[in-house]
């Protein structure tokens, strides 16, 4: 289990993306990323830059839980959770 609720699952695997994109090899993919962005568009203002990183860590996000079967199943039951709170 990696959390107790939903705000804490999200937050641990958000930080655990972080972490690894803090890395060498993260860092590296950042580097691309931005070099393709900047590719297509050279006039990218800071914050379609900040966009596209936001667009990549949900991306990352879904794949980790896609990819996780006890993840996927930890993330319904958390959002389950909230939606019988609301």
């Amino acid at each position: 289990m990696i959390a107790n609720n939903f705000n804490d699952f999200v937050e641990k695997v958000t930080e655990a993306e972080r972490t690894a994109l803090n890395t060498p090899e993260g860092q590296e993919i950042t580097k691309k990323i931005l070099e393709m962005k900047l590719a297509q568009d050279p006039n990218m203002t800071p914050e379609e830059w900040q966009n596209t990183k936001s667009q990549f860590l949900t991306f990352l996000f879904v794949m980790i839980v896609k990819e996780n079967p006890e993840a996927m199943k930890e993330l319904g039951t958390h959002v389950w959770n909230e939606m019988q709170e609301a």
